[in-house]
């Protein structure tokens, strides 16, 4: 608060009055600029904090990053487990479980990240001290991670779903051709699911490389292949003509339009 004070005798004159008046602006003029330099200091010191608390929280991130990306190549293998085993039930009625090509495994924990600090610095306003592409930065960054923790939890409701049946009877050599056939069905969901969050890990390689990451788009194809990365030769003529009609998708003087040859 600024304090004005009188001064200590009338003023005799149009000229003392102006150079009071002239005294009383530029000290006006000096303390807000005081308080403005002072602010701006302030927020300088606020915005290097957050920056550091920041690149700390996505380090900790990059830890349970790094679990993640071993517990999903753990429960694809899982799922892909127990879908063999169910086929094999379905395929061999009476078959016992002791002769089974494998046993049920069920484990998979929510993929849950950190992001309290960037959820304060947008409340506290700081996000706006940061330049637009900064800011943009780190949305991207916390939207992706935010979007692959639903995706995560939708896997694990639907990996529970599929072993809902060992609720009652563990063994699943005893479930009814009905019950196999819906167990294929909810794990082949879950597979799914858990398939859809692996090319949210990839997403992230791309768009972040300079996070540590062991999980990227090709490690994702090479577990879900086309059918012409299958076989190559067979699928040749197939291929070059799926690629054709891709190429005709945008076509036209500006690119926009999409070719009727492309459709066909």
């Amino acid at each position: 608060m600024l304090d004005v004070h009188p001064p200590h005798h009338a003023a005799n004159s149009w000229r003392d009055f102006l150079i009071h008046i002239a005294t009383i602006v530029v000290g006006l003029l000096i303390a807000i600029g005081l308080e403005q330099t002072v602010e701006r200091i302030h927020e300088h010191y606020e915005l290097r904090e957050t920056r550091e608390a920041l690149e700390r929280e996505q380090a900790a991130n990059d830890i349970a990053w790094a679990d993640d990306e071993h517990d999903w190549r753990r429960v694809f293998v899982e799922m892909k487990n127990n879908l063999l085993v169910l086929q094999a039930i379905q395929q061999r009625p009476g078959l016992p479980e002791t002769a089974l090509p494998g046993d049920l495994r069920w484990n998979q924990s929510p993929f849950l990240y950190n992001h309290a600090v960037w959820d304060a610095a947008r409340q506290k306003g700081i996000v706006q001290l940061m330049p637009l592409s900064e800011s943009n930065r780190y949305q991207e960054y916390y939207a992706i991670l935010m979007g692959m923790s639903t995706q995560s939890l939708d896997d694990w409701n639907a990996i529970n779903a599929a072993h809902g049946f060992d609720l009652v009877d563990s063994d699943p050599t005893h479930l009814t051709p009905e019950q196999v056939e819906q167990a294929i069905r909810l794990t082949t969901t879950a597979l799914e699911k858990h398939v859809l969050l692996g090319y949210s890990f990839g997403r992230l390689a791309v768009e972040f490389p300079d996070r540590p990451h062991t999980m990227t788009w090709e490690v994702i194809n090479s577990v879900r292949p086309f059918a012409f990365q299958v076989d190559v030769p067979g699928m040749a003529a197939a291929h070059a003509k799926t690629m054709e009609r891709l190429a005709k998708a945008n076509s036209g003087s500006k690119g926009d339009q999409i070719d009727p040859e492309a459709l066909k």
